[in-house]
């Protein structure tokens, strides 16, 4: 059956709105043909026509006579795609044209550095740009090469990201993001505003930036390089010239139009030719509204400078004057001059000016979020995740389209409402800016989680769910008490640059919470370079946390501890009180699990008494700082304090919603550990595992989790086969990729098969485990399924030898989790040593474990320990 994502002859929809001008012919269903702009699907801009035409016919010289290269021909896979089509045309269904497991969909535009064709990609089942290089011309496949690699260098929103760089016999392809819109040089041509044009440039600048801070040049930018997609957002491609910043003479190569004279002369190159080539670009698509604004005029001029010494000091000075429009500065004064502005509990609030971007803001509501999710975008995220297969798909995609579906209407509800109210002069002009902010946040969040959506690998639908679900709230940008903060503003000169840090730190927070490691990590730490580089505190003290984050997420190094440290210091520095609770809170539980629990809450009592001062407004953090305490405590082996801080964390979120619903639910889970009571047990059990379906669905990880936690806490070992069997079986089936949770549960599995001597179930679950350490299973429960597995085989020493080799030192101040990882080691190496005919040696490891789990009594859930010890009991009475 054909692929209904990816037909052999796709189908393109009729656009009764295209012009002539630079269209290409795509074929429809029947056969027809229709009218598209080529530069409106496309992963890297075309070049106009009437030059690619010319570029094709006679190779450009500048300078000394070098070549300025055409764009390659691809004559043979053009003909292949045409006979496909009209194949398709007149017989139905006929092989696809594939270059490499890609399937060729029509070519979008040639650049002076390759030709661009959308294509499809079976494997992920998304659609891809693929760039081609010059068939059989090695220079250009180097220069491919080349751009792959600076790519890949390049991680940034306004720079076209790279998935994959391969070779095939027609060229190098990079395969590209496929981005729908239109390049900056239509943008001009229909009719973009002045303030408009300076946007768009100066998200090219933040690329060209990001680039230069790489330690690479582009060397070609201009209005075809630059592509403005359907969700607002401007990205830079085509890096096929890029190269290193040096002191050498140069080839001469680039478009002469945009060409700084030192890139001309083929002297030393340095950033200051990109930001040349910005500078002419503006200036072309400014002057065709008419005359060049006064403010913008001595800009353009110093940018495009004769010489790279009398131009800006570097791309960020640049985009600093651009961000002087004294048409929104006014405005910004205004708001200034009213005293405290707020920053927001979750968005901060630097978006200023947004109100007038629309003619008629109360009509546009759900125009305004549709870029984010709707139309396009919808409808291409909805069709790639039905397109996923396997059982947890059921459960996840409903969900995740659903809500995204609510939340969009929802925002467009709030986004009118609010507009009324300020047309109808019942919300002040500052109010109005703080909840156009507090949307702003909330929008690049939903576009973010589009374009997640729209191409995520099934491994992915987990972290999709629980982004979904964390969606920050939309009612609190009605909420003009909670958007007010004593956290004094930016200035104007930053404003619009920390407007666009808090935007990257929204789509951290996305990235986070979706699992997109790679992207969250890229993202931070540009954010915090960027927030640093600004010298604007309480945004640096936000992307500190953001990026701490990640690293507590991804358990490396310190846990993020030292970045949560310096995030408290300056939130407390500014004033941001909420901020410094919630960034203590995470250094706490991060130090407390790396450099251990002794100094982890130094200074506690200061954070206790801010925290008793604020609010409902700090509950989340005030619930999160209770939490960690316990953690804490739990740590430092006193149950009783623990317990008490679990209650408390407890009580502070019975009204949370949202991504603070969904953290400390966690808060359940801790109180069920640690009680030791049956029925209190069971009650706490019920809610966690009813409350994680309800904010996550019943077969979502986190939920398995619960439920694997709650038949971890019962003693009776066959009731706990029972509860915990299932569990893990729904792991393996539906989350194959979580190796970390099937290796935690099996292992508790492994302690009952050991318990029973099932020999047979011990191989089992020991490959099951073995087979998890590729997607992430722990270490230590991987070398303990190991061992197992050698005691399984056969009956001699190797695996009571693993078993010994496996464990850890224990010292008087080893955590409890250590201490019952090395008596599980005893456990099972007692079972070994029966297995090799050893029954003395057996005995002297059970008596090792029985001592390590007679230290757990008072740190240790008792459950877990009664049913070790009745394991040991069992593999005694067979010595």
């Amino acid at each position: 059956m054909a692929d209904p994502l990816a037909p052999t002859v796709p189908e393109t929809p009729r656009r009764d709105d295209a012009r002539a001008d630079g269209a290409a012919a795509t074929p429809r269903a029947d056969g027809a043909a229709a009218t598209q702009r080529a530069g409106d699907l496309a992963a890297a801009a075309p070049t106009e026509r009437a030059d690619h035409a010319r570029a094709q016919a006679t190779p450009s010289t500048v300078g000394h006579g070098h070549p300025v290269r055409a764009a390659p021909m691809a004559d043979p896979l053009e003909r292949a795609l045409a006979k496909a089509k009209a194949a398709a045309a007149l017989f139905g269904d006929v092989a696809a044209v594939q270059v490499g497991r890609y399937r060729l969909i029509e070519r979008a535009g040639a650049g002076g550095m390759g030709v661009v064709w959308s294509a499809w990609d079976p494997d992920l089942n998304r659609g891809v740009a693929l760039k081609l290089a010059s068939a059989g011309d090695d220079d250009a496949r180097a220069r491919a090469r080349d751009e792959g690699r600076a790519l890949a260098r390049l991680s940034h929103p306004n720079v076209v990201p790279i998935y994959d760089v391969f070779e095939a016999r027609e060229g190098v392809f990079l395969v590209m993001e496929l981005v729908k819109g239109k390049t900056l040089r239509t943008v001009a041509t229909d009719g973009a505003s002045v303030p408009e044009l300076v946007r768009a440039y100066r998200q090219c600048g933040d690329g060209l930036a990001a680039a230069h801070r790489a330690g690479l040049v582009h060397r070609d930018f201009k209005p075809d390089n630059a592509i403005l997609g359907a969700d607002g957002r401007v990205r830079v491609l085509d890096f096929g010239l890029a190269r290193e910043a040096t002191d050498e003479l140069g080839e001469i190569a680039g478009t002469p139009r945009y060409m700084a004279p030192e890139q001309r002369s083929g002297l030393a190159l340095t950033a200051a030719v990109d930001q040349y080539a910005l500078g002419v670009a503006l200036r072309e698509a400014v002057a065709a509204r008419g005359p060049v604004p006064r403010w913008l005029e001595p800009i353009l001029t110093r940018a495009t400078a004769a010489t790279a010494d009398a131009r800006f000091p570097s791309m960020d000075a640049l985009l600093a004057a651009l961000a002087l429009d004294p048409a929104t500065r006014w405005r910004r004064r205004a708001l200034y001059g009213g005293g405290v502005v707020a920053l927001g509990a979750v968005a901060a609030a630097f978006t200023l000016g947004r109100a007038n971007q629309a003619p008629e803001p109360c009509q546009g509501s759900a125009g305004a979020i549709a870029a984010s999710w709707g139309g396009a975008r919808r409808t291409a995220a909805n069709s790639h995740l039905a397109a996923l297969t396997g059982g947890y798909t059921r459960e996840s995609v409903p969900r995740i389209i659903g809500a995204l579906d609510r939340y969009a209407s929802d925002w467009a509800s709030i986004h009118r409402a609010s507009c009324q109210a300020h047309q109808r002069r019942e919300l002040s002009e500052p109010a109005y800016d703080r909840r156009t902010a507090c949307l702003a946040r909330r929008k690049t969040a939903l576009a973010t989680l589009g374009e997640l959506a729209g191409r995520a690998a099934i491994d992915a639908l987990p972290g999709l769910v629980i982004a979904v679900g964390g969606l920050p709230e939309l009612a609190t940008c009605e909420d003009d008490d909670a958007l007010a903060s004593p956290v004094a503003p930016p200035t104007p000169a930053q404003a619009d640059e920390a407007d666009a840090i808090a935007d990257l730190i929204a789509r951290v927070d996305v990235e986070r919470d979706a699992a997109d490691t790679d992207a969250a990590t890229r993202d931070a730490d540009a954010a915090v370079a960027r927030a640093e580089a600004l010298g604007y505190v309480p945004l640096v003290a936000r992307a500190l946390l953001a990026s701490g984050r990640i690293t507590l997420a991804q358990s490396r190094d310190d846990r993020g501890g030292a970045r949560f440290t310096e995030a408290t210091r300056l939130a407390l520095e500014v004033g941001d009180e909420p901020l410094a609770i919630e960034a203590y809170a995470r250094a706490a539980y991060a130090i407390a699990t790396t450099a251990g629990p002794a100094r982890a809450t130094d200074g506690l009592p200061l954070i206790e008494a801010i925290t008793r001062r604020l609010d409902d407004r700090a509950a989340f953090p005030r619930a999160l700082l209770h939490h960690n305490v316990g953690t804490v405590e739990l740590a430092r082996g006193d149950r009783a304090a623990a317990r008490a801080a679990f209650e408390r964390a407890r009580a502070d979120s019975a009204g949370l919603t949202g991504s603070a619903a969904i953290e400390m639910s966690v808060g359940l889970m801790s109180l069920l550990v640690i009680t030791d009571d049956e029925a209190a047990q069971a009650q706490l059990g019920r809610a966690l595992v009813e409350t994680r379906s309800r904010l996550l669905g019943a077969n979502h990880p986190s939920t398995l989790d619960a439920r694997a936690v709650v038949g971890e806490l019962i003693a009776d070992p066959d009731a706990a086969w029972t509860a915990l069997a299932p569990v893990c079986d729904a792991l393996v089936a539906l989350h194959p990729h979580l190796g970390g949770s099937i290796g935690e549960c099996d292992h508790e599995l492994l302690i009952i098969a050991a318990g029973r001597f099932d020999v047979a179930a011990v191989n089992r679950l020991a490959r099951q485990v073995e087979a998890a350490s590729a997607h992430g299973a722990d270490d230590q429960h991987v070398a303990t399924a190991r061992a197992y597995a050698l005691a399984g085989d056969g009956p001699d020493a190797r695996g009571l030898a693993a078993f010994v080799a496996a464990r850890p030192e224990i010292t008087p101040t080893s955590p409890w989790w250590i201490v019952l990882y090395a008596a599980d080691l005893d456990l099972g190496g007692a079972f070994a040593a029966l297995r090799a005919d050893q029954p003395e040696r057996a005995r002297r490891l059970i008596d090792a474990a029985s001592a390590l789990l007679d230290r757990l009594t008072a740190s240790a859930p008792r459950p877990i320990i009664a049913r070790r010890r009745w394991a040991l009991a069992a593999l005694r009475a067979r010595t």
